[in-house]
């Protein structure tokens, strides 16, 4: 795999995880998201043994490590998302969760000495003005004190970043994706129980088509397929860039929401004209932090001077 395929199967997981919302609206919102989380990542395990029975043997004591530090920060984040929505709203979750690239330049700024230049500063703000303009956000929500659990949860997902960042260029990704998943399923096991006896939430599962067809597709293309690719393809691409493509998912989502409605039998998105300038901000904000691009302009520039 080169850098451009990496990239390209980066994109592909990313219209994945912007499906998977057609897929969740089969789940009651009476189901633990602790138990819907172990289920998936436990249907995930389970299916990528079955493709990589023979990487089992290569988990050591390194990748047990690095599996138990992965579970724990999707795990932090995953609590601190769902505070987030419970206290704050969908819409404004999903704005401020999508921002958490401004976390990674952060951090590869403190602990790597790694500083974007002017053209990706300018990329970020753009981004992050498309994410807002696409989602109705209340503003005067996000002044307030629970806006921490996201900002905790974007913490959490920039430190996972970044770790397998560290861990993919000397560890197995089959075996890493594989202990990242059990270790999340016994994680989520615990604090289902938690809800379960002190919160008033049931071990019992729908058995409905649509729950299980949500539990098949998430737990196949979201926990197994999607870890296993972005452990592998983070190898060749920077966290930051890893970030930014991920931030694209808002676009998929709204933009094939149309599409997805016909083929789900879904209700559709009402694209608005402010949608359509939110993802003009955010492809030109791509653009704008590939290294490539600025080269390209900058050529153009020079030819013309």
């Amino acid at each position: 795999m080169n850098h451009l395929e990496a990239n390209i199967s980066l994109l592909a997981i990313t219209f994945f995880s912007a499906v998977q919302f057609v897929f969740l609206d089969g789940v009651p919102n009476n189901i633990s998201p602790f138990g819907f989380l172990c289920i998936t990542n436990f249907v995930g395990f389970l299916l990528t043994v079955v493709f990589f029975t023979d990487e089992i043997k290569r988990i050591d004591f390194e990748h047990i490590k690095q599996g138990i530090i992965l579970s724990v920060e999707l795990i932090v984040f995953n609590i601190a998302y769902l505070a987030g929505v419970k206290w704050l709203g969908a819409n404004e979750a999903t704005a401020v969760q999508q921002i958490y690239f401004i976390f990674v330049v952060m951090f590869i700024i403190l602990f790597y000495k790694q500083f974007p230049d002017r053209g990706q500063i300018s990329g970020f703000v753009l981004i992050t003005a498309g994410i807002f303009c696409m989602v109705d956000v209340n503003f005067y929500a996000l002044w307030k004190l629970p806006v921490l659990y996201l900002i905790i949860a974007d913490i959490a997902f920039a430190f996972y970043i970044i770790s397998i960042w560290r861990y993919s260029t000397s560890s197995n990704p089959a075996a890493l994706a594989l202990g990242q998943m059990l270790f999340v399923c016994i994680g989520a096991f615990i604090l289902w129980a938690v809800d379960v006896f002190f919160f008033g939430a049931s071990f019992e599962m729908p058995m409905t088509g649509d729950f299980w067809a949500s539990v098949l597709f998430v737990g196949f293309f979201i926990r197994a397929l999607y870890g296993f690719i972005q452990i592998y393809a983070q190898r060749y691409v920077s966290p930051l860039n890893v970030a930014i493509i991920f931030s694209t998912e808002i676009v998929i989502s709204v933009f094939l929401s149309p599409l997805l409605s016909i083929v789900f039998g879904t209700e559709a998105h009402d694209i608005r004209f402010i949608d359509f300038i939110g993802g003009i901000f955010i492809l030109f904000g791509l653009l704008m932090i590939q290294p490539d691009f600025i080269k390209f302009v900058r050529r153009i520039k020079n030819a013309r001077g």
